[in-house]
């Protein structure tokens, strides 16, 4: 019988043309927020990645000084008392702030940067709480707050000029005192850092500054921005009344938290109370009687 000859494969299909990139495409590429919430949109990088790759880190919108003009959003918060009083300029002003606490506090994320005042003479180390998510809006806040509540030491006391320690003293009164705008005899009875801060300790965002960078740092360092602290002003009747609200808000939520967690744990209590002993248990004690 006569062989069959090979058979050939078929030619290879043609690639596909080039995606043509047009105008339209680039605008809607624009148009993804760089900030929105999620993993889902950009790389997170280590601090010492992007000074080698010379990457230029903007601040999230949100994040940065109040504008002149109110044409975007910012964050009003008095540094003396807890994040649960930040509010978003857009939010009623009884409303504690929570849209946009889990967005990027920069572009490209990072997985950390360091906060610098003129107001305070110390850095402010602020972590991502998710590496794999990097800094957030509410991480830098959370930071600022958890730095704030620090205690100066003697030996920092020490060292200040005597300007700065009239400052302190001053503040350190007025804090616990029973004025409006103040934390008051709640405060523990020593020094803390937002006491440096005298009467500025309204939040009054963050930027780049790579000016004020070199001055302290003798060289130009990524990740590193400037925290600006405002002078707080005297609170009308209304603004007083709005920060009652958000404290009794906050302090109902602390107290339901503690009433759920202490009915677990009387139901854990009560199960192992009421558990009876194990075969294995009774074995051992008759045995040891036995002994």
């Amino acid at each position: 019988m006569p062989q069959q000859p090979p058979q050939q494969a078929p030619p290879p299909a043609a690639a596909p043309p080039p995606r043509i990139v047009r105008p339209h495409d680039a605008i809607e590429v624009d148009k993804v927020d760089r900030f929105a919430e999620g993993p889902h949109y950009g790389p997170v990088l280590d601090p010492m990645l992007v000074k080698k790759v010379k990457a230029r880190v903007e601040v999230n919108p949100l994040l940065m000084p109040p504008p002149d003009a109110e044409d975007r959003d910012y964050i009003k918060w008095n540094m003396l008392f807890s994040t649960a009083q930040c509010v978003r300029s857009s939010d009623p002003p009884h409303r504690s702030w929570s849209n946009g606490r889990s967005a990027p506090a920069t572009w490209p994320r990072v997985t950390s940067l360091r906060l610098m005042s003129r107001s305070i003479p110390w850095p402010i180390e602020v972590p991502a709480s998710d590496p794999l998510l990097g800094v957030t809006c509410g991480d830098v806040i959370e930071a600022v707050h958890a730095y704030m509540n620090g205690r100066v030491s003697q030996r920092q006391f020490d060292l200040a000029p005597e300007s700065q320690k009239r400052i302190l003293s001053e503040a350190f009164y007025h804090n616990r005192s029973t004025a409006h705008g103040v934390p008051g005899g709640r405060l523990p009875q020593t020094l803390l850092r937002f006491d440096w801060l005298g009467q500025d300790t309204m939040f009054g965002g963050i930027v780049a500054n790579e000016g004020f960078v070199k001055e302290l740092c003798r060289g130009a360092l990524p990740c590193i921005f400037e925290l600006k602290c405002l002078r707080r002003y005297p609170m009308s009747e209304r603004e007083i009344q709005e920060q009652e609200a958000r404290e009794a808000e906050a302090e109902a939520g602390t107290r339901t938290r503690r009433r759920t967690r202490s009915r677990v744990t009387s139901r854990a209590t009560s199960r192992a109370t009421s558990r009876p002993p194990s075969s294995r248990a009774t074995t051992v004690e008759s045995g040891s009687s036995e002994e």
